[in-house]
């Protein structure tokens, strides 16, 4: 009886942490960072019509992520590491829009 009872619940546990991923995952952004982002704060608005990294317009599956609070947008995947080790030569682009 109590083999049972703790295989139920650890399956209620496993079942519980599955559905917490589903739920996140199911949302329109992205867990690539999450710095300084919270669930329940939206972030600012991406304000540029292009590409931040190759000054480009969007084609194809667009990225798109919250860094520090600020929602970016890159026309592709491969520009994620320039911005990634760049951030602030980028977010400079974003104040002089402001």
């Amino acid at each position: 009886m109590n083999q049972s009872k703790s295989f139920l619940t650890l399956a209620a546990l496993a079942a519980v942490t599955a559905l917490a991923l589903i739920g996140c995952h199911s949302s329109e952004h992205h867990h690539d960072d999450h710095s300084g982002h919270s669930h329940g704060t939206a972030a600012k608005a991406y304000p540029l019509k292009k590409c931040i990294v190759k000054d480009e317009d969007f084609h194809g599956e667009t990225v798109v992520f919250v860094h520090e609070g600020q929602e970016i947008k890159l026309c592709c995947k491969d520009c994620r590491p320039d911005f990634d080790k760049e951030p602030a030569k980028y977010l400079k682009k974003l104040s002089q829009t402001q």
